[in-house]
Formats: C-alpha cells, structure tokens, sequence
C-alpha cells in the first residue's frame, strides 16, 4: 500500500547521493551521502563524509545553503601541475620534469 502521494518526493533536490560538495566558506571535499529531509528541521539536508588530515573519517549533516557542488575529479593538467610541485616519481615525475 502507497503510504505517500508521488507529489511528496522532489526529484529536482539541488544535490544528490554522490555529489562531491564543498563549504562555501571553504574545506575539504566531501562526499553527499544523504540528501533531503530530516526531521523535525525543516528543508533539504546533506549528510556529507570526508577524510581529515588525520585520515579519520568523518561525517556532519548541513544545510544545501551552506555547501557548493564541485568537480567529481581533479583535471589531469592539475595532477600533473601537483605531481611536478612535490617531485613525483615514476613516468609521470619523470615527464613533468620534463615540461
């Protein structure tokens, strides 16, 4: 038996499960593990996880207001910038080193 009028699910939430946000004040990436309502605060929430700078995993709920959508990925030309900066090793240290 349908408990709840299909009216009642938004399918336009402004983020979703899997979406890498950031806070607008800044942070680390995070990944959206839960969009949507939580009761009894009113409006879309965001259950986020990430890795501290300890490796930790950690996860917090905020509000769609206070966070931002990001690329899913680095680009590969700031992979290469990055692996330049820091002396990579192998092929790819190698080739930077080179540019």
């Amino acid at each position: 038996m349908l408990t709840a009028a299909p009216d009642a699910f938004d399918a336009s939430l402004a983020f979703k499960v899997g979406d890498v946000v950031t806070l607008k004040t800044g942070g680390p990436r995070m990944t959206v593990t839960y969009a949507g309502a939580v009761a009894p605060a009113p409006g879309e929430w965001l259950i986020c996880q990430w890795f501290d700078a300890h490796g930790e995993l950690r996860q917090e709920m905020f509000e769609c207001d206070r966070v931002q959508l990001e690329p899913r990925s680095i680009p590969a030309a700031a992979a290469r910038v990055a692996a330049a900066r820091h002396g990579a090793t192998g092929a790819e240290g190698y080739l930077s080193r080179l540019r």
